[in-house]
């Protein structure tokens, strides 16, 4: 519907940026170029204007997947809807997200319905669950809504 295809859109700009991320000799270029600066830029308010938004929110709710299992772990382009609370965080042993970025924040303090996202409004490219069986992090897969 007409309602996803701005995320299918960043999808596939989000494919694209993950190349060009990968290469040193790409993203010298983007530096250097204002037009790639904005598309960047453009992606990042896109997703700060959806963050504010309960009713995109809700609507992206209403299509969440689930992760849940110990140390579960997924790699996509996903938007984090929830964390369930008692979901602890730790790059070394527990769970955590790392978002388009590369940062990997603590979301101790932001597992409430859409805190994290709000908090941090970027895709996640990778998520591992906590070591917990009854943990879990609703999703929205932006590939495969």
């Amino acid at each position: 519907s007409a309602r996803y295809s701005g995320c299918a859109g960043m999808a596939a700009d989000s494919t694209a940026m993950t190349a060009v991320a990968a290469s040193s000799t790409a993203m010298t270029a983007v530096a250097a170029s204002a037009t790639a600066m904005g598309k960047i830029a453009a992606v990042d308010a896109a997703l700060s204007k959806l963050a504010a938004s309960t009713t995109a929110m809700d609507a992206l709710y209403a299509r969440k997947k689930q992760m849940k299992g110990g140390s579960a772990s997924k790699s996509g382009k996903f938007i984090i809807l929830e964390i369930s609370q008692s979901n602890a965080f730790n790059t070394s042993k527990y769970g955590y997200a790392t978002l388009s970025d590369g940062s990997k924040p603590d979301w101790s303090s932001y597992l409430a319905k859409y805190a994290f996202f709000q908090k941090y409004p970027k895709y996640a490219t990778y998520m591992l669950n906590d070591t917990d069986s009854d943990d879990y992090i609703y999703y929205f897969d932006i590939a495969s809504p």
